[in-house]
């Protein structure tokens, strides 16, 4: 393939692809709720000194193991408290955990194009590169996940107990990252793996057991991964208890969720895009492969089977399975070749129908934004591309790249006159409102406004509830706009800011 041969148009792809992770991370105020939470918890750990107990809106927060908190503080400590700050260190974790894809692919076939090729397939897939922009323990459990089996594959393939030991401690940081159910996802992982690899053979099985040496890593993973547990047990008791394990079990076996057995599948048909389609062709032909897909088999069918099971179901659980898939789908790029019209169709036609799409998405953006003219030519060249050097199989990746360069540098500071949250807090803060007031909300609750008004917020309240408390004292309050006249029949009041904010539904919708 063109693009492996020439060393300047991969590094040019490369750097590019770096370029649009990264850039524009500092223009978009924190939206989605999900992203609020570890921003503000993170700022929280910084302003109390406290790197344990997680608080958002000044209230503890058990939902989640401290993980990405940590990694959110110590960009803070680092490079202060801002969006660039809080998004950081997700962009790095993204990046290494194509570095780990990169790792592994090598690792398994010993061939350097097969390694890179899984880089430019996983680089773009949707929900990664969308998850890869905002804070959420999703990319790293991904990064943590990825560089455990990265590190058991390697130390059981060449038999060095080192890697081995090293996969343990990572496990460790995996359940710090996103909960003790890991442990048994990865767990299973393993034993599923060992048990085909040796063919369900129970005698070799159980060499390969205590080469693992159980005895060491349980209690390395359980004393370090299962350490925040303890200490926020003890000091939080039952609240604590109830909340974990509704995060975790009762998720897993939630009456009000379904069995869907084609849920992740139909996740993966457009988070997976633009090589969703091609992904499906490499397990039709995985019979051909086996030999050499069959960790990344395993790994794969057992995250669908687990993450099916379980009744409560939610897209990006999906995420940890692209890896290996990005893999399997490298390999039939660079081997792949059809025998007849009808399996070329079918081949090809993987690369062809998504990158359709991508490009009249990328027209769509530029038309319907009104973007620069110039960005027509942009989405022209996945097709110029095509023409000089007749290679259909990395279309997709050219056209994924040029969407996201079009969305990231001209669409996301486009939405931010939309988005005047930093300007709520600053005009707070430049007008010294002191740090002890809490900021009260008529009727809504955006989750981001306790990170950029610094402050407790009392979310929710009537107007009643608001008159009541300024009759006590001065108060910080966001109200409607017809609710002013109410409020000026019985006290004066300064306007510090007033604009539009998003109401209708969730920050994701809006995105």
């Amino acid at each position: 393939m063109i693009i492996l041969k020439n060393k300047w148009a991969l590094s040019l792809f490369l750097g590019l692809s770096i370029f649009v992770y990264s850039w524009n991370i500092w223009a978009n105020d924190i939206w989605i709720p999900n992203e609020a939470f570890y921003s503000e918890a993170s700022r929280e750990m910084i302003e109390s000194n406290n790197f344990l107990d997680i608080y958002y809106n000044y209230e503890p927060r058990f939902n989640k193991p401290p993980m990405t908190y940590w990694l959110v503080s110590l960009s803070y400590l680092t490079f202060g408290i801002s969006e660039f700050a809080t998004r950081l260190p997700i962009v790095l974790l993204a990046l290494g955990s194509l570095f780990l894809t990169f790792k592994l692919a090598e690792e398994i076939f010993k061939n350097r194009s097969i390694s890179i090729l899984s880089v430019f397939v996983m680089f773009f897939s949707l929900q990664f590169v969308i998850n890869s922009r905002y804070a959420s323990p999703e990319i790293p459990l991904t990064f943590f996940f990825l560089l455990t089996l990265y590190l058991f594959y390697k130390g059981y393939k060449s038999r060095q107990f080192k890697y081995i030991l090293f996969s343990y401690l990572s496990l460790a940081l995996t359940v710090l990252t996103k909960g003790y159910p890991y442990f048994i996802i990865i767990g299973f992982i393993v034993i599923v793996y060992l048990l085909v690899e040796r063919n369900f053979k129970l005698k070799d099985f159980w060499e390969d057991i205590k080469f693992l040496k159980l005895y060491i890593g349980i209690p390395l993973t359980v004393l370090i991964g299962f350490s925040w547990y303890l200490y926020m047990y003890l000091k939080f008791g039952e609240p604590f208890l109830e909340v974990t394990l509704n995060e975790t079990v009762k998720r897993a076996v939630a009456k009000e969720g379904s069995f869907n057995p084609f849920f992740y599948f139909i996740v993966i048909l457009w988070g997976f895009l633009p090589y969703s389609l091609t992904f499906y062709y490499s397990l039709f032909k995985s019979k051909d492969y086996f030999k050499g897909f069959k960790f990344l088999i395993v790994w794969v069918l057992s995250l669908l089977f687990i993450f099916t099971l379980a009744k409560g179901k939610i897209p990006v659980y999906i995420i940890q399975a692209y890896a290996p898939m990005s893999i399997m789908v490298a390999y039939l790029i660079q081997n792949c070749k059809p025998k007849n019209i009808l399996e070329k169709l079918i081949f090809y036609g993987t690369f062809i129908i998504p990158t359709v799409l991508l490009v009249i998405a990328s027209v769509g953006l530029v038309y319907i934004f009104k973007l620069d003219y110039m960005y027509y030519l942009a989405c022209l060249f996945p097709l110029i591309f095509l023409v000089r050097y007749k290679e259909i199989r990395i279309l997709p990746f050219i056209s994924a790249l040029i969407f996201f360069f079009i969305f990231s540098i001209s669409l996301l500071p486009k939405v931010e006159m939309f988005r005047p949250y930093d300007k709520i807090g600053k005009a707070i803060e430049n007008n010294l409102v002191k740090k002890d007031v809490p900021l009260l909300i008529e009727g809504f609750f955006w989750h981001n406004l306790p990170f950029y008004a610094k402050r407790k917020v009392l979310r929710d309240l009537s107007l009643d509830d608001i008159k009541a408390l300024a009759k006590k004292r001065p108060v910080l309050a966001l109200v409607r706009r017809d609710s002013l006249t109410e409020i000026s029949k019985f006290s004066d009041f300064v306007i510090l800011w007033e604009g539009k904010l998003y109401r209708k539904g969730s920050e994701s919708r809006f995105a």
